[in-house]
């Protein structure tokens, strides 16, 4: 009997109840009106005081968290004394004038050059001086007590030339209780999450600071600088600017005492809500926040309870916590059914020491001690008892996929020819195309609803892609199981499956094409470019161009694990029903523009979604299942192939539960090291979790990471050998209620 999608089971979608605003105060700081001058005493230069927190403190006879100064030093020098702070000192560019900023601690024989726009960092206990050449020097001076907190700095240079591998400049996610943006030079437009000042920006001019204090609990704030002309115009090729971007964290530390505020500060303030530990940072600004939970979001189903199904299968408790409202969650397990264990093995239980005895019958279970652990007997799981077998005629070989070269109602396949190798001859890529009907109707359930129940008259492709990164596999078994489950003489439209993109790096165990490049960066390619660019763009134009629809494919790289997650445009509807009928354990909403696969399809009108499915160089027959059934969802969907809801579709019918997150991140180590990194995938966590440490070979712990901000992890390092700058975990951001999710989202990877 014909099951509808409707009535199969569905994941639900889900986000985090937590309306609260993440910015508290935004303020531009001019030189005019806002910056304290204060000359030296001994005529040696000036002081202006750009900021300090807490605010109105006297940095002389007072406690204070951070404090932003802009130097002009006329001469040589002794730097005043601030034992328990870190200063970082950032000497801005003269192009009139070759002036030179020497740095001494402690007497030391040698100095430090400090060069512009470089951040230079020292302990405030050292005693300093400073030798200056063609003076005045003109130097940005920040200083922050480093028991309540941490500060991190970035000069970037704004508009051309680009500055970066992504193309990108100025696009930044605050994670801290405070940022300051400094513009050195140019004009700079700098435009905030408009989930909370409803898209606010703020024109900069020279010499200008933007002052950013946002609640360091609620998740990351979004951040856009752009380079601007004088009356605050965009997008000019001309255009550039200098800016330095400072941002505060405030500590938090577990299972320790909390100083009053009273002693560390000397007046009364309120102390950080939900931080506890060592010199809790100052508060004045915010009451307890409430805690968020995860809600349905939009209109999403919950899981259906069908009736069981005739394999009974066992589940494990998948524990999630950090955010109110997550309640345990059963976790099926492939594969694991209740087994009969043999009668003699049973019996053999019973004793402590069952005797090896020749005369036994061969195919009991003789055991020198303990008991049998049934775990131990193994049972071949229920879809591998089921036929899978392709059933594919041998390959033709074409210079490109000419969809109507192939017979309707057929399974064909091809080698496709792409690029020529060292030796002259072709590197081929494997297609498998099945051709149903023509004449038939691609009529989605959503498609009805959206166009009053008429009918759309087309023919559809979906590709389904696998293997960009060599090594990996999890997308190969799931394109062998989709295509030995459709019968073609069911199927209307087209689906084209490529079980292997990256021909080369799959041969070697490789993520990465014959230069060494990374495939996923490149597209969509040229035609006279490097190696792999020459690729991309023979896959698009050869290939990827006959789809209406993609699915591509991927899992983690080596050393790291994933989640069995899905990378959309959640705000293109096509692409989001695409996401959501593969019912993944996370969404995270990407808009593309990185050069992937999907952000190149997307840009040729293809409506296109990433599948995260695992880990690499390896099979995991439940994330293979689950994402099989995550395309068949997608063929029912768009009426090319009817599921029929029978027992072998409902082995695995997928997590219970879908997370959407409005962003992503990935945190990277400051050291190396050996990295112990803690929480598992598909795990929630909260801001201040101790998630990794880093010990030297001793077994000495040299650094510790906490979440910056709550969230769930979505993907995580798993080679405990770690350089400086290597990947810990990859943190999504979890959607909030009523959160509008920025049109253009990416992230660091």
């Amino acid at each position: 009997m014909s099951l509808p999608t409707a009535d199969l089971p569905q994941g639900s979608m889900l986000e985090e109840d937590s309306p609260e605003p993440t910015l508290i105060k935004v303020k531009r700081l001019s030189p005019s009106e806002d910056y304290k001058t204060e000359a030296w005493k001994n005529g040696l230069g000036e002081t202006s005081e750009i900021s300090i927190y807490p605010p109105e403190m006297d940095y002389k006879t007072e406690d204070f968290f951070w404090r932003f100064n802009l130097h002009k030093i006329y001469a040589n020098c002794n730097f005043s004394v601030f034992p328990g702070y870190e200063c970082t000192t950032i000497v801005l560019p003269d192009e009139s004038k070759k002036s030179t900023l020497l740095l001494n601690h402690k007497g030391e024989e040698m100095s430090t050059n400090v060069k512009p726009l470089f951040p230079y960092s020292w302990n405030g206990a050292w005693p300093t001086s400073c030798r200056v050449s063609n003076g005045p020097i003109t130097n940005l001076q920040f200083m922050y007590k480093k028991d309540l907190g941490t500060a991190q700095f970035y000069v970037e240079k704004i508009g051309q030339p680009i500055s970066n591998e992504s193309g990108e400049t100025g696009q930044k996610l605050l994670l801290g209780s405070f940022a300051l943006v400094y513009v050195v030079d140019g004009f700079v437009r700098i435009t905030l999450d408009k989930n909370h000042l409803d898209g606010q920006s703020e024109l900069l001019l020279p010499g200008e600071t933007l002052y950013i204090e946002r609640d360091e609990e609620a998740s990351p704030t979004s951040i856009v600088i752009q380079a601007a002309d004088s009356t605050g115009s965009v997008g000019g090729h001309e255009l550039d600017a200098t800016v330095i971007v400072m941002e505060i964290s405030e500590s938090k530390q577990n299972n320790t005492t909390v100083p009053s505020v009273d002693d560390t500060f000397g007046h009364t303030m309120e102390p950080l809500s939900g931080v506890s530990g060592v010199g809790a940072a100052p508060s004045q600004r915010r009451e307890p926040r409430r805690k968020g939970s995860l809600v349905v979001y939009d209109d999403q189903p919950l899981i259906n309870q069908l009736g069981s199904t005739s394999a009974t299968t066992t589940s494990t408790t998948a524990s999630v916590g950090g955010l109110g409202g997550i309640t345990s969650e059963p976790m099926p397990i492939p594969g694991s059914m209740d087994v009969e264990v043999d009668i003699l093995a049973s019996n053999l239980q019973q004793s402590e020491l069952a005797s090896v005895d020749e005369g036994m019958r061969r195919d009991s279970i003789a055991m020198l001690r303990g008991k049998l652990d049934t775990s131990q007997v193994y049972e071949p799981p229920s879809f591998a008892l089921l036929p899978q077998d392709t059933d594919v005629p041998p390959p033709v070989v074409r210079d490109r996929l000419v969809i109507e070269d192939f017979p309707i109602n057929t399974i064909s396949t091809a080698w496709i020819k792409m690029v020529k190798q060292g030796l002259s001859e072709w590197v081929r890529l494997p297609a498998i195309i099945c051709r149903g009907s023509e004449d038939g109707m691609c009529e989605s359930r959503e498609q009805k609803k959206e166009i009053n129940e008429k009918s759309v008259s087309i023919s559809p492709v979906v590709g389904i892609t696998a293997a960009v990164h060599g090594n990996e596999l999890n997308g190969v078994p799931c394109i062998h199981r989709v295509v030995s489950e459709i019968d073609v003489k069911k199927l209307q439209g087209t689906v084209v499956a490529v079980p292997c993109v990256n021909m080369v790096g799959y041969l070697q165990f490789k993520r990465e094409f014959a230069d060494g490049r990374d495939l996923n960066r490149q597209f969509p390619g040229k035609e006279d470019g490097f190696a792999s660019q020459v690729y991309c763009y023979q896959l698009m134009n050869k290939v990827i161009s006959q789809f209406n629809f993609l699915i591509d494919l991927h899992t983690a790289s080596f050393g790291r694990v994933n989640s069995y997650y899905v990378r959309a445009d959640m705000n293109d509807s096509g692409s989001a029903l695409l996401a959501r009928l593969q019912q993944p354990q996370i969404v995270l909403h990407n808009s593309g523009q990185d050069g992937t696969l999907r952000s190149a399809a997307s840009a040729r009108g293809i409506k296109a979604i990433t599948v995260e499915i695992g880990n690499p160089q390896l099979f995991q027959n439940r994330y293979v299942q689950w994402s099989y059934m995550g395309v068949m969802r997608i063929l029912d969907n768009l009426g090319m192939f009817e599921l029929n809801g029978g027992p072998e579709q409902q082995i695995l019918l997928g997590p219970p539960n879908t997370v959407l997150c409005s962003k992503g991140f990935w945190i990277y180590t400051r050291t190396g090291g050996v990295l112990e990194v803690y929480p598992g995938v598909n795990t929630i966590i909260s801001k201040g979790d101790v998630i990794a440490r880093i010990k030297n070979i001793f077994g000495n712990v040299v650094d510790e990471y906490m979440a910056p901000c709550g969230g769930i992890v979505i993907g995580r390092s798993s080679n405990p050998v770690a350089m400086s700058g290597d990947r810990i975990l990859h943190l999504g951001v979890i959607k909030r209620k009523g959160e509008t999710l920025p049109k253009e989202a990416k992230e660091n990877y």
